[in-house]
């Protein structure tokens, strides 16, 4: 059974990532709006770790920073990114789930979502953390993107964030019912999950905001099926 398991997870594995590979190829090929955002945030990256290492921390955001005055952060962060990992898996996410929100609404309003719930994951991340804790990387406007293409689309299949292809409701629901308890008790590590959180309630918001009624319906799927993922597994081991 185990043989099965590890031949079943690597397979669908495979399946994700040849999905991802498509869909990436497509932002590009198609000159998308969130192709050219990627291209920039790896240019500012290189630019930033191999050059200017010492930008990332002076536009880091954090409450410090926004204390000072430097109320910039808030915008600057979402450009910056930690190491190679970082900016890779972060131009994954953003190009996966902005091309399909491109698709949906549009390329300006696919970036007006982007800032708007990079925002909201920072102010979540500054209200929730240390003052002297600092955040970088786009990955909170990255997950308010997931956000919005739930709500929207919950049925829409994705690879992301967990490389096996689901549906992206269901990988919301899943990512959510991990990522409250490990900050809940303050098991974050590198990964700033208040951040995506916070991301999250903005694209949840700006689905509403945009398209009320399918949104709702969006979160209707969303909380039976992380009600199925929560109580479910406690149930059958009764």
């Amino acid at each position: 059974m185990a043989v099965l398991n590890y031949w079943l997870i690597l397979i669908l594995t495979f399946i994700g990532a040849a999905y991802l590979f498509v869909v990436l190829s497509m932002a590009f090929k198609e000159r998308t709006f969130v192709s050219s955002l990627t291209i920039l945030l790896v240019i500012i990256f290189i630019i930033t770790y191999v050059f200017r290492p010492e930008l990332i921390t002076k536009y880091a955001l954090s409450g410090a920073h926004l204390r000072a005055g430097e109320g910039y952060t808030l915008i600057t962060y979402m450009f910056l990114h930690a190491n190679v990992a970082h900016i890779f898996l972060n131009s994954l996410g953003l190009l996966f789930f902005g091309y399909h929100v491109e698709k949906e609404v549009g390329g300006a309003p696919m970036l007006v979502i982007f800032f708007t719930t990079g925002l909201i994951a920072g102010g979540v991340f500054v209200l929730t953390s240390p003052i002297n804790a600092m955040v970088v990387g786009a990955s909170g406007a990255i997950f308010g993107l997931m956000a919005y293409l739930t709500l929207i689309r919950p049925f829409k299949i994705s690879p992301m964030p967990f490389l096996i292809p689901m549906p992206v409701s269901l990988a919301a629901a899943i990512y959510t019912i991990i990522a409250i308890p490990l900050y809940m008790n303050g098991q974050m590590g590198l990964i700033a999950h208040n951040a995506h959180l916070g991301g999250m309630l903005g694209g949840a918001l700006m689905a509403f905001g945009m398209n009320k009624q399918q949104a709702l319906k969006g979160l209707v799927i969303v909380v039976l099926l992380a009600v199925i993922v929560f109580v479910v597994p406690k149930i059958i081991a009764i």
